[in-house]
């Protein structure tokens, strides 16, 4: 339910009620292993966000808006809760995190404030300005009151923004920053990011990747790094992470706040050693791997398989689909009900060891098929599934086909304009989990025909 049309005796301004509907939708965007519950309206009270029992399964996020003085003084609240996978037994643990409660109190916080600073200047551009930049404002706030940094964060994400609408000899910028928890102790230190990205050279010194500006805690460039050498410790299957990042991931350990700009104009925020926080086509969003692990494997729950092994099924298949979702190539991995099944999903002749099968495929079948999903190295999954068609899993990690045409005996039907790898997702899911990963880096999880959570 839209937080504007919640049951209401106060009328807002049309531009207001646009505003608070935006605002209230950050927590479902910055978050989207969360469900909303619908709004209810009362008399004002401060604005809040409270544990809603002891067993912290639910958030009571509270935004008010009018003069607390007046009649007009309003408040609407509703309840967050964890997205769950419905009658499953053993479903994905339903408590809240510190980061989660957090992230919506400053949506509470800052959105209340809004209302009051703006109660009768609604006059456009305003309200379209602070909406584009609303959830910016809620992550640095978060990421700045996280770290106990000295000096808000939101000037750094700003210049990696403007950064990443300029070029050098015909390249997009990439930058990284590692930030550190403790402030420098320099007296006349340079500030970054003023100092250092109003200048060309300094622009386009750092990749991201290998190399990073080291900032203190109250913004002073204090060194100039190689990021293979801050942390040599090998990250483990607990860290979360593109695979083209791991240097930064390995940095951003110890309490410090790893920051790239990817040439596609992501920024990536990595902590102790795992992806947080991503910025990508213009949406903020906090990364909660465990429960969205804990939500794909509790989906794909199958008889017969072991929780331990499919669990290891389902992190291959999360890990490959994140390092294609940031190298922008696109894929399709259908985890099956059961193996009996794949008949009825793989088109004749695409399936490994087919009759059918030239010999060539036949041959790499064999030097592919021995391997379990689980064991093959990350990359050779991507690469696997950057060919066309989708990579075919049983849930205990055999793999099936590759490259194949997905033909479903209950095809896909699509709603809008979406692609033929989104049919073949919709439609293959009638038959187990279809992850799907568009070329633009969205995840799309589809089970029995619908979306099931996009991430």
């Amino acid at each position: 339910m839209a937080l504007s049309n919640a049951s209401s005796a106060h009328s807002l301004p049309a531009e207001a009620s646009a505003f608070l509907d935006h605002a209230a939708g950050a927590i479902e965007r910055i978050l989207p292993h969360v469900e909303v519950g619908p709004w209810s309206e009362g008399p004002w009270t401060n604005p809040e966000s409270v544990w809603d029992s002891s067993s912290r399964t639910a958030i009571r996020v509270t935004i008010s808006f009018g003069d607390r003085s007046a009649a007009s003084g309003r408040s609407r609240t509703t309840l967050v809760r964890r997205r769950n996978v419905p009658g499953v037994r053993h479903a994905a643990a339903q408590t809240l995190d510190t980061r989660e409660y957090d992230i919506c109190k400053r949506v509470a916080l800052t959105t209340s404030r809004l209302m009051r600073s703006q109660a009768t200047s609604w006059e456009p551009p305003f309200p379209q300005a602070i909406s584009g930049a609303f959830d910016e404002s809620v992550v640095a706030l978060h990421l700045t009151e996280y770290h106990g940094f000295l000096v808000p964060l939101s000037e750094t994400l700003a210049a990696l923004h403007k950064l990443s609408e300029q070029s050098y000899e015909n390249k997009s910028l990439t930058l990284g920053c590692l930030v550190e928890p403790v402030p420098s102790g320099i007296q006349e230190g340079q500030a970054f990011p003023r100092a250092f990205l109003s200048s060309k050279k300094y622009k386009a010194l750092s990749d991201g990747y290998h190399t990073a500006y080291r900032i203190s805690s109250d913004g002073t460039m204090t060194d100039f790094v190689d990021l293979e050498k801050i942390d040599s410790r090998d990250l483990t299957e607990k860290h979360f992470y593109p695979e083209w990042a791991e240097p930064m991931a390995k940095a951003s350990r110890s309490g410090r706040c790893g920051i790239a700009l990817s040439r596609q104009g992501d920024i990536l925020v990595f902590e102790e050693g795992t992806l947080r926080f991503t910025y990508r086509y213009g949406k903020w969003q906090y990364w909660n791997h465990a429960h969205l692990l804990n939500l794909l494997r509790d989906r794909a729950k199958a008889q017969r398989v072991p929780v331990n092994v499919l669990g290891r099924v389902v992190f291959a298949i999360y890990r490959a689909a994140l390092d294609i979702s940031f190298r922008r190539s696109g894929g399709l991995f259908l985890i099956l009900n059961s193996k009996k099944e794949l008949r009825q999903v793989v088109r004749d002749g695409d399936a490994i060891r087919d009759r059918k099968r030239r010999p060539l495929d036949r041959a790499f079948d064999a030097a592919v098929a021995k391997h379990k999903v689980q064991a093959i190295p990350r990359r050779v999954l991507v690469e696997l599934a950057s060919l066309d068609g989708a990579v075919v899993i049983a849930n205990s990690g055999e793999l099936l086909a590759y490259g194949a045409i997905l033909q479903p005996t209950t095809p896909g039907i699509l709603q809008g304009t979406e692609g033929s790898r989104t049919k073949a997702a919709i439609g293959g899911s009638n038959n187990g989990l279809a992850v799907k990963v568009s070329s633009d880096g969205d995840i799309t999880v589809y089970y029995k025909g619908s979306e099931f959570i996009h991430i």
